[in-house]
């Protein structure tokens, strides 16, 4: 059951500092928000080329297990997982400082089990981008599930 939350967009948040060092935060978040976003859909797909050039060379996560993780393990996990029937952004606030972005928000999911049973996760996530050669990547990600009242 717990690889079913490694999926979620995993996201740590490691900046130091006033975000006032970044700049005037800017109105326009539409990118970010369509990053992340296609970022959530070729995880759902094991897009792996997509992930590549989503996620940037140097980007840590700090997983389900609360283990820091990297690129390279995050790829790998996302081609291993589990199958995922939908997966949705439910939710994103962004904030954006020059060419570095904070994204948070709500993410659902439903998948299904090798034995074909299925399952549905909510999760919580905090992204921070930064736009690099023209395009934002995801740089650091976090994210938590919702239990569900018992």
């Amino acid at each position: 059951m717990r690889q079913q939350f490694r999926t979620i967009a995993v996201l740590a948040i490691a900046t130091a500092g006033s975000w006032h060092a970044f700049g005037q935060v800017k109105n326009d978040d539409g990118e970010v928000k369509q990053a992340y976003e296609s970022y959530v859909k070729a995880w759902k797909l094991k897009d792996i080329p997509s992930l590549l050039k989503l996620i940037s060379d140097d980007y840590m996560a700090l997983n389900f297990e609360n283990k820091v993780s990297d690129k390279k393990n995050e790829l790998a996990t996302a081609q291993a997982d589990a199958e995922w029937l939908s997966m949705h952004v439910d939710e994103i606030h962004t904030r954006v400082f020059e060419n570095t972005a904070i994204a948070s928000g709500l993410i659902s999911a439903q998948g299904k089990k090798l034995d074909g049973t299925t399952f549905d996760v909510k999760a919580r996530f905090l992204a921070v981008l930064v736009k690099q050669q023209g395009n934002w990547q995801l740089v650091a990600t976090q994210s938590s599930s919702i239990k569900r009242p018992s």
